[in-house]
């Protein structure tokens, strides 16, 4: 076969990404950052909810049943793992050159722009970059070129994953140009499949690492299987030929709980949220309890199970708190902003009456002390008493000041500033 017709996806290098040639190819040729499995299968699942009918991007609500079945996931956690997806897709960058204009475009855009969980709901919510609308709008929901989304989302790698959209992508063309395989040179499949050069550098490891747990994994899960040819130029493998059929044991039985309504049922939501089990317990509550009464109980639980890890600590028994939250009824309460409020306020009331406490303490004692300096001062014959207040006097002179002294020896001791200069003098020396 002629190899310009039998290769598609160029194989040029000089580029810093891989061009894209026509909005329909954004998806096999732009440059994809290495996507974790969780992120890649949010993202995959939200490209099969395209439309026909969409003229712009729309914020995709995803059941909790939903995305168990798209996580792997069969309970809790659920939320924590979305967390984690969407956080890593808000930083990981999709790349490719747009000709279109008059100077190329070199965009690089992240995959996500906004998320959001709503636990008391049973969803989440996503929403592609606007930036991206040009290019995956323009696929009008054929998802035809990325295969059905029940085999994408089982797929277990970002490699799987890749290859078998190269694959299903050539595959599609074969009804244009009659094609029976693809060939590209093993530089490009590395660079396409987001490998670093240092990276499976011998392809021995790059065959064992990555195409051949990928053929097991595609034909595994998927409408389709692959074999590949190694061509060698010298004594090295230079480039792969890839064949693809179809996979005749491929079941397609819908995974359950795919729907594009994001329905929110509560029951769902004590099993994937909480992890009650098993039904039997969770038909019992909802029977009993009924469910306005246990969406409440729920909301409480949250914000208790939300206040525990706020202060670093692990909560292990999150089923055991919302039963416990149902079947004691638990009731809204004040905001923790409020709680917190309310508690610096009595914590600075305590303090201050232990300020004021203190000071009459001090005050009281200090009382004390004056009186039993007056009582010792008292009990002193008058030879004592005058050594005394020629003490005192001698003491008042050191001041300096001449007023007090002139006033001291005309009155003696006087009720005022003389009388306190006094008392502290003598409670100075019972100390002493």
């Amino acid at each position: 076969m002629d190899e310009k017709k039998n290769i598609h996806i160029p194989t040029n290098q000089t580029e810093d990404v891989i061009q894209m040639a026509t909005a329909n190819d954004l998806l096999v040729k732009a440059q994809w950052p290495h996507l974790a499995i969780n992120e890649q299968r949010l993202v995959l699942y939200m490209l099969s909810l395209i439309k026909r009918s969409d003229k712009d991007f729309k914020t995709y609500r995803i059941s909790i049943r939903e995305l168990a079945n798209i996580l792997g996931l069969k309970r809790k956690d659920l939320y924590k793992e979305f967390d984690k997806a969407t956080s890593g897709l808000m930083t990981k960058i999709i790349k490719w050159i747009d000709t279109s204009t008059r100077h190329k475009k070199y965009i690089s855009v992240s995959w996500c722009s906004y998320a959001a969980r709503i636990p008391g709901g049973g969803y989440v919510e996503m929403r592609f970059d606007p930036s991206l609308k040009p290019f995956l709008l323009s696929l009008q929901g054929n998802f035809t070129i990325w295969g059905d989304r029940r085999s994408v989302i089982r797929l277990k790698s970002h490699y799987s994953l890749r290859l078998y959209q190269f694959i299903k992508y050539n595959q599609g063309l074969a009804a244009v140009d009659g094609r029976r395989s693809a060939k590209v040179k093993l530089s490009w499949l590395r660079t396409y499949l987001a490998i670093s050069e240092d990276k499976y550098r011998l392809f021995g490891h790059f065959k064992s690492r990555i195409l051949l747990p990928a053929q097991k994994d595609i034909k595994a899960k998927t409408d389709i299987e692959f074999d590949f040819k190694q061509i060698k130029k010298g004594r090295r493998v230079h480039e792969l030929e890839f064949f693809w059929k179809k996979n005749k044991d491929y079941n397609q039985l819908e995974l359950p709980g795919m729907s594009d309504k994001a329905p929110a049922r509560l029951e769902d939501i004590l099993k994937l949220e909480f992890g009650i089990t098993p039904k039997k317990k969770i038909d019992d509550l909802i029977r009993k309890y009924g469910h306005e009464h246990i969406i409440q109980a729920l909301e409480r639980a949250r914000e208790y199970i939300e206040g525990v890890r706020s202060q670093g600590k692990k909560v292990g028994n999150t089923a055991g708190i919302a039963v416990k939250a149902i079947e004691e009824g638990w009731k809204q309460q004040k905001p923790l902003i409020d709680i917190k409020h309310e508690e610096k306020l009595k914590a600075l009331a305590k303090a201050k009456e232990a300020e004021v406490a203190q000071k009459e303490a001090k005050r009281a004692q200090e009382e004390r002390k004056r009186e039993k300096a007056m009582l010792y001062y008292e009990s002193m014959n008058n030879s004592q008493k005058e050594a005394f207040l020629s003490d005192f006097r001698d003491s008042l002179i050191a001041t300096g000041n001449r007023i007090v002294v002139e006033r001291f020896d005309k009155k003696g001791i006087t009720p005022g500033p003389i009388e306190a200069l006094f008392k502290s003098f003598l409670m100075d020396l019972i100390d002493n």
